[in-house]
Order: structure tokens, then C-alpha cells, then sequence
């Protein structure tokens, strides 16, 4: 089975990556895509030397900002912070 669309994995790594730039701001960006198995889910992974863990804040249709973790949520199968033992965290995604 392969994957037919690729529009949601740029979507999501686009967004991560934004977020990386606007909150951390300097640094190193890893993104990885990982395929453990066959038939399982694609995993994105974006990795990052900020510590700050992301935050998905309430629904506010007056914020200019805000909305990029809510959409990204609504689009993958699951998705979680691992923060990194040096610094820094790895923000991941199954597809």
C-alpha cells in the first residue's frame, strides 16, 4: 500500500516547522519520516531544540493566531510531544 496523497503530510510539517520558527526561533530543525511497517501509519517527526511544550489554546475566532495545532489534530490519526533527554523535544504525527 502506498501512499496516494501527500497533502496532509506537507500541511502537517509546514505547520510544525512554522511553529518551531515562530516560537523557538534559532537552532536546528530535524524532520524525519518514519515507516515502521508495512500498513502501519506514517509517523512525521519534527525535532527541535526549544523546550517549550506545544499548547493548543481554546477556540478564538478573533486571534490572528492559534489555529495550526487545531488543524493538525483534526487531520492525523494521533499525535504527542516527546521531549529530548539534552534539549530540546521531538513533536510527532501518524498519518
Amino acid at each position: 500500500m502506498g501512499i496516494t496523497d501527500d497533502f496532509v503530510g506537507r500541511l502537517v510539517v509546514t505547520e510544525l516547522v512554522t511553529n518551531v520558527h515562530k516560537h523557538v526561533g534559532i537552532g536546528f530543525v530535524v524532520v524525519r519520516i518514519v515507516l515502521d511497517e508495512p500498513e502501519q501509519p506514517v509517523r512525521l517527526e519534527v525535532w527541535d531544540e526549544g523546550d517549550a511544550l506545544p499548547v493548543v489554546r481554546p477556540e478564538n475566532h478573533d486571534a490572528a493566531g492559534g489555529r495550526g495545532l487545531p488543524l493538525i489534530i483534526e487531520l492525523v490519526r494521533a499525535w504527542g510531544v516527546r521531549p529530548l533527554y539534552e534539549t530540546g523535544k521531538i513533536v510527532w504525527c501518524a498519518l
